[in-house]
């Protein structure tokens, strides 16, 4: 079976979720984003052949994605994630530096960059996408607004991944040639930015490890 390395940025915890701050305090909000990251990288770690790897500066999310079995790769900028529209030139370049080191240590690997706030992901959802990929060769997943990309699956080697996050990322990645995968895949379409995204998130179903910090803080989802 071919492996496939997942990519997973992560910004440093006090800058990230900065459209949540008027609901939760910095720490909260960092005390949230691990807690994603973890029931992603659960998720992850239910696909055949799937190796995760965190590529992160932040020492407290290196800690965490290394003890729930990810690898990880340093951020050359200190950079940022999907999240921060000022710094998608860095994610994109820190992302492909990531893609070349893995490629060059494992050359025949395929890749997936993936959001690290996906906590209603399921293991299934993220295969059946890979699958599609390998057929296609390269695919993205547009994320519920259809604006940005959630993931980004690269099944061609022999190429380099050309991510292109940011706000309006889903169109570039299908202009780049990208197969565009919908279908009944919501966690994996589903990241978390704001108040609105955690309801749908817990309506959809959470990870034990979202749900218990959305418990923490108190928060109840519309029914």
């Amino acid at each position: 079976m071919t492996a496939v390395h997942v990519l997973v940025p992560v910004k440093g915890l006090r800058l990230a979720k900065t459209r949540l701050a008027h609901a939760l305090e910095p720490d909260l909000r960092g005390d949230l984003v691990v807690a994603m990251l973890v029931d992603t990288l659960a998720a992850v770690g239910g696909v055949d052949g799937a190796i995760p790897t965190v590529v992160t500066s932040d020492p407290d999310v290196a800690e965490v994605a290394s003890a729930h079995g990810a690898r990880l790769l340093p951020d050359p900028a200190g950079a940022p994630g999907p999240d921060d529209h000022g710094s998608a030139a860095r994610l994109n370049a820190a992302l492909g530096a990531a893609a070349a080191t893995v490629r060059a240590r494992d050359p025949g690997t395929d890749l997936i960059a993936l959001q690290a706030d996906l906590p209603a992901l399921r293991s299934t959802e993220l295969a059946s996408a890979l699958a599609e990929a390998r057929r296609a060769g390269r695919a993205m997943v547009p994320d519920h607004g259809g604006d940005g990309t959630t993931a980004l699956l690269h099944c061609t080697p022999d190429t380099p991944l050309r991510p292109a996050f940011g706000p309006g990322s889903a169109a570039r990645h299908a202009a780049s040639g990208a197969l565009v995968l919908t279908g009944d895949r919501p966690g994996l379409r589903h990241d978390v930015d704001t108040v609105d995204d955690l309801v749908a998130v817990a309506r959809i179903g959470a990870g034990a490890a979202t749900s218990a910090m959305l418990a923490r803080i108190g928060f109840v989802s519309a029914s």
